[in-house]
C-alpha cells in the first residue's frame, strides 16, 4: 500500500551492483545488473572509472546503476528498486544502521540519496559475495577493459560525471 492508503501497482526491480579497484593502476570498475519483477535479467552495465577506494567504488557502482536506470525508465515503469550489494558497509550506511566518518563517503551517500528520491522507493540489501558473482565479474571486466555488450544496449559512464566525482573526492 502506498502512503495514501491505495494499493500500488508498481513492482520492485532488482539491481545487483559491485565495484572493483586496481589501486596500483589508479582505476576502478563499476557494474550493475538489472532484473525485472519476474527476476529476468534485462540489462547490464559496466564502466571503467578513476582511482577510488573499495568503499567509494561500491557507492559509485550504486550511483552508476541508478543513473543507468533513468535511461530505460522512460520506456519501462521502474519506480521501485531493490539494490543488492556485497558491501555490508554501504548497505548499512544507506539503511541508516551505520555512521559515515569519511567525508568522501558522506558526499557519495548524499548523491545516492538524492538520486534515490527520484523513485517511489529504493531499498538496500546486503548479499554474500557468492550471490553477486555476475556483478563482480562485470566490474572486473570493466577494470580489465574487456568488451561485452548487454543484450539490450551497452552503456558507459559519462566521463564528465566521474571527472566531477573524482575532483570532489580528491579535493577533500
Amino acid at each position: 500500500m502506498g502512503a495514501d492508503g491505495r494499493v500500488s501497482n508498481y513492482q520492485f526491480w532488482k539491481i545487483f551492483t559491485d565495484g572493483a579497484i586496481r589501486p596500483e593502476e589508479g582505476i576502478s570498475g563499476l557494474a550493475a545488473i538489472i532484473r525485472d519483477p519476474n527476476d529476468q535479467i534485462c540489462f547490464w552495465w559496466k564502466c571503467k572509472a578513476g582511482e577510488m577506494t573499495c568503499n567509494e567504488a561500491e557507492y559509485a557502482a550504486a550511483i552508476f546503476a541508478l543513473e543507468q536506470v533513468f535511461t530505460i525508465k522512460k520506456v519501462k515503469k521502474i519506480e521501485k528498486v531493490k539494490i543488492y550489494s556485497d558491501s555490508q558497509i554501504m548497505v548499512d550506511q544507506m539503511s541508516g544502521h551505520a555512521a559515515i566518518n569519511s567525508p568522501k563517503l558522506q558526499i557519495l551517500q548524499k548523491r545516492l540519496k538524492s538520486i534515490s528520491k527520484q523513485f517511489i522507493q529504493v531499498t538496500f540489501h546486503h548479499i554474500p559475495r557468492e550471490y553477486n558473482r555476475l556483478a563482480d565479474a562485470l566490474a572486473y571486466e570493466a577494470v580489465e577493459g574487456i568488451q561485452l555488450e548487454s543484450p539490450q544496449k551497452n552503456h558507459s559512464c559519462k566521463p564528465e560525471i566521474w571527472e566531477q566525482f573524482s575532483s570532489i573526492w580528491r579535493d577533500r
